[in-house]
């Protein structure tokens, strides 16, 4: 597959066609579900009902359709900003049911096609959340994974199954490693040089000192803390909160290296949840 991402096709190559081709697939199992699905359905451990998660899908879409990509105005300036902006964006669209929402979110998909079409630049960068600058690829990749995350919070409140998939995952996971610069705790419990590996993406390093990281390809035999490898799948569910570094090992996740293993433990309170 030829690539047209730039820096961050070190993390996963991919281009225009397969990451829209991806959201349409992930944004239609999205529907299908929300369709059939009461509005005051409550969520698993969670204040919001369905009704509430269609709302935020078609907030989310609208952020990036109904402003200036190239202007940070509408951004939070940090994790806690996003929580602020998601109740009040949700605030907005309390009277709308669900068939009303997925009908806009067909539109609005379309008209996010029209601003980032498949041949877009996909090395371009754009503002994002807590100061962050992520490329195309990784707006895109976000999308995929916000379909399928709620989704799945949907579906698992149903009692159905829902996979997410690890390509999905992994584009998804696309956006995670740009941004984190924004998402270091102010309270993370030390440093902690961790290496990720996994199956559908480079090996990837995450330096964090204080409260600044590197994010980047790892070199061949780097000297590291901790060295995991895993699926994308439960990593990306990880980083979202649905998931515990224990349940990851369960899931196939292993620390497979490193000089300093123990400090594994420092990662949950080290990144803001997004």
């Amino acid at each position: 597959m030829t690539s047209t991402t730039g820096v961050y096709d070190k993390f996963v190559f991919t281009d225009g066609d397969e990451l829209w081709d991806r959201l349409h697939q992930a944004h239609r199992r999205f529907a299908a579900l929300l369709s059939v699905t009461p509005r005051k359905h409550r969520l698993r451990n969670s204040d919001w009902a369905a009704g509430d998660v269609a709302a935020h899908l078609l907030n989310v879409v609208q952020l990036w359709t109904r402003r200036d990509l190239d202007d940070a105005a509408g951004l939070a300036t940090s994790p806690e900003g996003v929580a602020a902006l998601n109740s009040t964006a949700l605030a907005g669209v309390a009277d709308c049911g669900v068939p009303e929402i997925i009908q806009q979110l067909w539109q609005e998909l379309d008209d996010l096609e029209r601003i980032l079409p498949r041949t877009t630049d996909l090395h371009r960068t754009y503002p994002f959340h807590a100061g962050q600058q992520v490329d195309a690829a990784g707006l895109l990749g976000n999308l995929i994974g916000e379909f399928l995350l709620h989704g799945r919070d949907v579906a698992i409140s149903r009692r159905k199954t829902w996979l997410i998939g690890s390509r999905n995952a992994a584009l998804a996971l696309n956006l995670g490693v740009q941004a984190v610069g924004g998402y270091v705790s102010p309270d993370a419990p030390g440093d902690l040089k961790l290496e990720i590996r996994t199956p559908e993406t480079s090996n990837w390093i995450l330096d964090l000192a204080g409260t600044d990281v590197e994010s980047r390809a790892a070199e061949p035999r780097e000297r590291v803390d901790v060295r995991v490898l895993c699926r994308p799948e439960p990593l990306l569910l990880n980083m979202y909160g649905r998931m515990s570094l224990n349940r990851m090992v369960l899931h196939g996740a292993f620390v497979v290296g490193g000089r300093r293993p123990w400090r594994i433990r420092r990662l949950p309170e080290s990144f803001e949840t997004p």
